[in-house]
């Protein structure tokens, strides 16, 4: 099956988790736990695959993120400021 849009890895969780200032629980199994919150509220939570592969997948951030794939390696990769994701997070509703 073809993939749809752009590779979302596990470098780009981990960026991500530093960028929002994400709580991470380190679990037993193979993920840890990512939550991001905003003014003591929990907004989001999100898996990340524990690997030894920076390249590992992690197709569910998107969603997760209430992002599209392009907005998610936007916020990973710089262009987007945690003020615009939080303001992203409003406007859907995400964010009262």
């Amino acid at each position: 099956m073809p993939r749809r849009g752009p590779l979302v890895t596990r470098e780009h969780a981990d960026r991500i988790v530093r960028k929002l200032n994400a709580a991470v629980d380190r679990g037993r199994g193979a993920h840890d736990l990512a939550s991001v919150y905003y003014e003591d509220n929990l907004v989001v939570q999100f898996g990340i695959r524990r690997s030894s592969h920076k390249d590992t997948g992690h197709g569910h951030l998107p969603e997760d993120l209430h992002l599209s794939p392009h907005h998610t390696l936007r916020l990973a990769n710089c262009p987007m400021s945690y003020e615009e994701w939080v303001e992203r997070m409003k406007q859907k509703k995400v964010i009262a």
